[in-house]
């Protein structure tokens, strides 16, 4: 059997399960008691938020990018990743669920990586096997337009969703990396269409409450090593490469937070009052 042939197969057999298994772990990730002084650090999103196929799968992994970012942060963990997840499914979870609304209401942190699965249950739906052959590229890319279109939307709301529910909380929000192969020559350029324009229109949103993305493609790209053997999700080295990238955006947040704050202009202007008194008496 082809690489990509086994690929798609095993995806088949995730969408199935996750489908079956996802009401009974949502919410269900938190490990540590937050308090108020470590503050606590929320994950919202899908499989790999999740760290699927790291463990035996019953419990987020501890070697996901949100532990390995609240460890660095000194934060406490709640990883509400639920695998299968699409944007639409996470929307509906932070519009109907007073649990993640708590949980959000309470975050310090807050990351977001959702929208693969948008991309990747609409391949499997609307031909990605058939195209392995070469047939059906067409439809497949018309399909995809339009779900990376909803994707958008769904992200714009969520964050929207978030912010409200938590103002003051700093928001990490990733784009999608693309786990095809370079070398599959029919899937690849169908996968990088779509999720290049759907990392546009996760910018986008950033762009509009001024946050920067955690980069996930440019990381992640042409990194096979990075993603596990016939499958979608980051290896445990795939996962603190994520981490890596989660943090240097919260970095750039932190310091645009201080530069935006009274403490920070009044620093400034002491400065300011020193430097001329040095040129009045020099």
């Amino acid at each position: 059997m082809k690489a990509s042939n086994r690929l798609w197969g095993s995806l088949v057999a995730l969408s199935v399960v996750t489908a079956v298994t996802a009401p009974s772990v949502a919410l269900a990730g938190t490990t540590d008691t937050p308090t108020a002084s470590k503050g606590q650090l929320v994950a919202l999103g899908d499989s790999i938020t999740y760290g699927y196929n790291l463990g035996d799968n019953k419990a987020p992994s501890q070697q996901a990018f949100p532990y390995l970012i609240a460890e660095q942060q000194h934060l406490t963990t709640d990883d509400l990743g639920v695998p299968g997840w699409t944007s639409t499914d996470l929307l509906n979870a932070l519009t109907n669920s007073s649990t993640m609304q708590t949980a959000v209401k309470n975050a310090s942190v807050i990351t977001i990586d959702i929208g693969s699965n948008d991309l990747l249950q609409t391949a499997l739906t609307y031909g990605a096997l058939h195209a392995l052959d070469g047939s059906g590229t067409s439809d497949l890319a018309d399909s995809l337009s339009s779900a990376v279109t909803k994707m958008g939307e769904n992200v714009g709301q969520i964050v929207k969703r978030v912010k409200t529910l938590n103002p003051k909380a700093a928001v990490v929000l990733y784009n999608i990396y693309d786990p095809i192969s370079s070398t599959d020559k029919t899937l690849y350029p169908v996968a990088e269409k779509a999720i290049g324009s759907g990392n546009v229109a996760i910018s986008k949103v950033a762009s509009q409450y001024h946050f920067p993305v955690a980069d996930a493609y440019g990381a992640l790209h042409n990194h096979p090593e990075d993603i596990l053997a016939n499958d979608v999700h980051p290896t445990v080295q795939g996962q603190a490469v994520l981490a890596t990238q989660g943090e240097k955006a919260l970095s750039i947040l932190h310091v645009g937070q201080y530069l935006n704050s009274p403490q920070a202009w009044q620093s400034i202007w002491n400065w300011f009052k020193q430097f001329t008194h040095w040129g009045l008496n020099g």
